[in-house]
């Protein structure tokens, strides 16, 4: 059913009477439906968004945001399909990781490129484990590289706290240290002003969806609701958050929580 999902939508945009804008509206229209389908956990949306940014590889100016808003899409459509279908997750993970590959062949300094591509490499580790000991170094190298670039940009922040959050502490991970990336990252999303109407600019909400996420599994419920308030203050209509971080939160602050 996905899969003729995903043809339909591509079928449709591709017969879409805006087939004639240029590239970057193209691209910021599909950051748009990308949003969207996030905030709302729609899987239609989001291969809609994916469809129109492969319209924009043809311009050899934007390829490199081309290929990196693809595997954008693809890492978020991960999320939604996981449960239901590891393959179908995984192809999305193999994708994504191609085309942020040619997205740093084409510009080596794209540093969003890399710290997204530390998060598709963590994504794979957390799908197939047994595969942590060749993919585990690519997460370190790609966030490094993404770091040397850009250390203040908060994506690359919240990517390289992710990965300290998630790695297990035998091998050099720390919950400590990605909340203190969190916190840092949601610092920067703050005073981030970007220039460029093609620069990423997701991520502030999420900074604090990870910030109650840390709080909550030091236990300190009530600092959790502060940030995924703050989350949702940011992004109201933030689905991650609203229908599934705050409602396991009051579950685990009821009365009746073992």
């Amino acid at each position: 059913m996905l899969h003729f999902l995903r043809s339909l939508v591509c079928l449709v945009s591709v017969a879409h009477p805006t087939l004639a804008q240029s590239a970057d509206s193209l691209i910021i229209s599909g950051r748009q439906m990308l949003q969207v389908g996030r905030n709302a956990s729609d899987l239609n949306a989001m291969y809609a968004a994916r469809a129109t940014f492969e319209r924009t590889l043809a311009d050899a100016g934007l390829a490199a945001w081309s290929h990196y808003y693809i595997a954008l899409a693809d890492y978020r459509i991960v999320g939604l399909v996981v449960e239901e279908s590891k393959d179908q997750a995984s192809e999305h993970l193999k994708t994504a990781v191609e085309h942020l590959q040619k997205a740093t062949e084409i510009d080596p300094q794209a540093a969003e490129a890399y710290a997204l591509l530390s998060s598709v490499y963590g994504l794979q580790v957390g799908l197939s484990p047994m595969k942590s000991m060749f993919i585990g170094p690519k997460v370190g190298k790609a966030i490094q590289k993404a770091q040397q670039l850009a250390p203040d940009n908060p994506r690359v922040v919240l990517s390289a706290a992710i990965s300290d959050f998630n790695t297990p502490k035998m091998f050099g991970g720390s919950k400590e240290k990605g909340l203190q990336g969190f916190q840092r990252a949601a610092e920067l999303f703050a005073r981030e002003e970007p220039t460029d109407p093609m620069q990423p600019v997701w991520g502030h909400s999420e900074a604090y969806a990870w910030i109650g996420i840390a709080y909550q599994n030091q236990g300190e419920l009530e600092s959790a609701r502060a940030a995924f308030e703050k989350a949702l203050e940011v992004n109201p209509d933030f689905g991650w958050v609203k229908y599934r971080l705050l409602p396991e939160l009051e579950k685990a602050n009821s009365p009746d929580a073992p």
